[in-house]
């Protein structure tokens, strides 16, 4: 099954470090196609179908896709995840950014509601207490 483009562009905004995303355009056509990613609904952007088609045998990952939202504790989780990610890469900004945060990692009250809803498999709720540690928050 091939993502859409608006799927596409979604998946490279969501990766760490990612603040734009470039597309080739061979014209018109494909000027309309990348542009209908402004007006695109979270159901046309979502590109969960990924989890179906990675091996089994792979680590889960967080991909910042936020299907585990609405965290119950009003957390952030894929910005949260995003942060730690690039803080563990040396990215101090991503560092900075998280203690900004309204809400951290350490405010998770490990309900599970994250868990359950990861088409990846991530266990969130075990990931925020691992980077509550990490950023001492």
């Amino acid at each position: 099954m091939a993502l859409t483009r608006i799927q596409c562009i979604q998946y490279a905004l969501d990766r760490p470090g990612v603040l734009t995303v470039l597309p080739g355009v061979r014209g018109m056509a494909d000027l309309e196609d990348i542009l209908a990613y402004v007006d695109a609904t979270p159901a046309e952007r979502d590109y969960a179908a990924l989890a179906e088609m990675a091996p089994q045998s792979r680590e889960a990952r967080c991909v910042y896709c936020n299907h585990c939202q609405p965290c119950p504790a009003g957390l952030k989780i894929g910005t949260i995840n995003k942060y730690y990610d690039l803080a563990c890469l040396g990215d101090e900004m991503a560092a900075e950014h998280y203690r900004n945060l309204e809400l951290h990692a350490g405010d998770c009250v490990g309900c599970g509601h994250c868990d359950s809803r990861c088409p990846f498999g991530v266990e969130q709720s075990a990931r925020m207490a691992e980077i509550a540690e990490y950023f001492g928050v």
